[in-house]
């Protein structure tokens, strides 16, 4: 974890996903104000305080968030000026204009689309090929959401579902031509922004049906 202030109404965060495990949180669970959320802020807000002197007390705060890579989260905190404005809790991840810059649909507007960000599975390739005979393999037991993304020379199946009852097997596949990533909504994102879509969802599907 990284602080750096950058004003004295403004600091910025650096969260990795060993953080995150570091803490017991989820990504995914950021995104929703709750009691782990507000107690994961309260600890960065007190380390804020004590390693560049960010003092918040009881000022509204606006916080923002971003990937920065793919196990990376940038987190920006700055005070705002009207105390009548401030709310109970702070999302750490806000819904804002900045996050509608993921292929012009931002976290809040993905997660209305019926796709929970529960059960992902991130896989990686370094050919195209094996990513291609992976998918061809897992086809007749997977049945939910899917992309193929190319990402600094490699290549990356995600796969979502409601049903895990697959997810073993499909994973004892997937490591016969793959490696897994760091599977969590972070890493999703990241690809959605910084990836290239070789392949819309249902990537599985479509791959099968050209390729088998």
């Amino acid at each position: 974890m990284k602080i750096e202030k950058i004003s004295d109404n403004q600091i910025k965060l650096i969260l990795t996903n060993t953080d995150l495990k570091e803490n017991n949180i989820k990504l995914e669970e950021l995104i929703k104000p709750s009691d782990k959320t507000q107690e994961l802020f309260r600890g960065l807000m007190e380390k804020a305080f004590s390693e560049c002197g960010f003092e918040v007390d009881n000022t509204p705060l606006m916080v923002e968030a971003m990937p920065i890579s793919l196990d990376g989260l940038m987190i920006i905190v700055t005070k705002l000026p009207d105390k009548n404005s401030q709310k109970e809790n702070v999302a750490l991840i806000s819904q804002n204009k900045d996050l509608r810059r993921y292929k012009k649909k931002g976290i809040a507007s993905l997660n209305n689309e019926n796709i929970s960000e529960e059960n992902i599975m991130i896989y990686y390739f370094v050919c195209l090929d094996n990513a291609i005979d992976a998918s061809v393999r897992i086809a007749s037991m997977f049945n939910g959401y899917s992309e193929l993304y190319s990402y600094n020379s490699r290549y990356f199946l995600l796969l979502q579902s409601e049903q895990d009852d697959n997810y073993d097997t499909i994973e004892s596949v997937l490591n016969e031509y793959g490696n897994m990533y760091t599977s969590n909504v972070l890493t999703k994102y990241f690809l959605i922004e910084h990836g290239e879509t070789l392949i819309h969802n249902p990537a599985v599907k479509i791959i099968s049906e050209n390729f088998a």
